[in-house]
């Protein structure tokens, strides 16, 4: 079964929370959330001397952990505005893209607040506008 699904773009604080559910629901349908979170990171470094077959392993496992974080990458890059992927362009991971972006939208109740009040203060009537639509 083909899988499809569409998730409007990251583009400010105003649609962060139902982004970052609809992205949850993809990266667990990917099975790559826990990567994206950072739950999950890349295996250690076997220790020096490590047989042929536990490197091998250990390089398999890498692997298979780039994959994913690529994957999860892409969705989360996929579904941000340019602002949004100029942000998190240093970021090297997806869990670093992750933590960036809760980081700027996830604030505490006190930023919340100071950043509405500040909205609020911004309103000024169009000259436009009349008073009582205002």
């Amino acid at each position: 079964m083909d899988f499809k699904f569409q998730v409007d773009k990251l583009e400010s604080a105003n649609n962060w929370s139902r982004w970052k559910r609809q992205i949850q629901l993809v990266l667990r349908h990917h099975a790559v959330l826990e990567v994206a979170t950072g739950k999950k990171v890349a295996p250690m470094a076997p220790p020096a001397g490590s047989n042929a077959e536990n490197l091998k392993k250990h390089e398999e496992a890498l692997k298979a952990f780039e994959k994913e974080d690529t994957l999860a990458q892409l969705i989360l890059v996929s579904s941000m505005n340019d602002a949004n992927v100029e942000l998190t362009a240093t970021s090297k991971s997806s869990a670093e893209i992750w933590q960036k972006l809760t980081a700027v939208y996830e604030q505490s109740s006190a930023q919340r607040v100071d950043r509405l009040m500040e909205e609020f203060f911004k309103c000024a009537k169009a000259e436009t506008e009349d008073m009582a639509r205002y």
